[in-house]
């Protein structure tokens, strides 16, 4: 009798640690997901047609592409900051952690007919990186029978 309440004693004391170490670690906290990244960016027409008006003007409908994940979307000019020297946008915009490479478009003409964005200049962010503050400059052509096409590139980028 008394080796069957020792051993109901030491199997509720083992359960009653299992229990503990189980909830210990269902309880601890998880380590933090890696730093989102927060983009600064300056995206300027290097040239720009509207009509034939070849005046420097502001990038139409900036865009922000996000890889792996995606697109961050179009850019509302509400959160744009202008920069009338150079005709240029600024923003800041906060991408998912975990982003490995970011690219802007824009447009650089507007009022012919199908008029496109072509390519949007990527940037690897490397890892640990916490902010990427780059600058695109875009430029745009009539490309043969039709359209005008926006091509951007990055014309500088630094990391912190």
């Amino acid at each position: 009798m008394f080796a069957a309440k020792s051993a109901r004693r030491v199997l509720a004391l083992g359960a009653a640690l299992v229990t503990a170490g189980v909830l210990s670690l269902a309880l601890a906290p998880s380590p933090a997901l890696a730093d989102t990244v927060t983009l600064q960016a300056t995206v300027d027409c290097l040239n720009y047609n509207s009509f034939g008006d070849t005046r420097d003007w502001y990038p139409i409908a900036p865009a922000v592409g996000a890889s792996p994940y995606g697109g961050g979307g179009t850019v509302p000019y509400t959160s744009m900051v202008a920069v009338p020297a150079t005709h240029a946008w600024q923003f800041t915009q906060t991408l998912p952690s975990g982003t490995t490479a970011v690219s802007v478009s824009a447009k650089c003409s507007e009022g012919h007919t199908y008029d496109l964005t072509g390519s949007t200049g990527g940037v690897s962010i490397p890892a640990g990186t916490t902010t990427v503050t780059a600058t695109w400059g875009c430029t745009t052509a009539p490309v043969y029978p039709g359209p005008w096409v926006t091509n951007c590139s990055v014309q500088s980028v630094s990391y912190s």
